[in-house]
């Protein structure tokens, strides 16, 4: 057994030595997944009436759910659910790079099928 550390309410608690990304106590792991279901169920009712809402923030997330927004985040953290902050996370500065080298790449080619013409 290991002693660990909440990520959510902060609290330790003795778990059976599993290795977890984000380690939860068994009442936050239960409130977690009760809330991940309302997100889920939010984000899709209003991905379709908003026209595919792309952009929402954890805070506004929090807002309409009636939580904290650490609550949330813990959920973004454990990869469950993406807000608009945590996809631009994803990108490094170096893959920023790449996309944009490849993209010059693809349109100088382009043109030089045209000029061969």
């Amino acid at each position: 057994m290991a002693l660990k550390i909440c990520e959510h309410c902060t609290k330790a608690y003795l778990d059976g030595g599993e290795q977890e990304k984000t380690p939860l106590c068994p009442e936050c792991a239960e409130y977690l997944e009760e809330l991940y279901r309302q997100a889920w169920t939010w984000l899709r009712d209003h991905s379709s009436a908003d026209g595919r809402l792309r952009k929402v923030t954890s805070a506004r997330l929090a807002e309409e759910l009636g939580v904290d927004v650490r609550s949330i985040e813990v959920l973004v953290k454990m990869d469950r659910i993406q807000t608009s902050a945590s996809s631009a996370k994803k990108v490094s500065g170096k893959d920023l790079e790449t996309l944009k080298a490849l993209k010059r790449g693809l349109s100088g080619s382009g043109r030089q099928r045209r000029e061969r013409r």
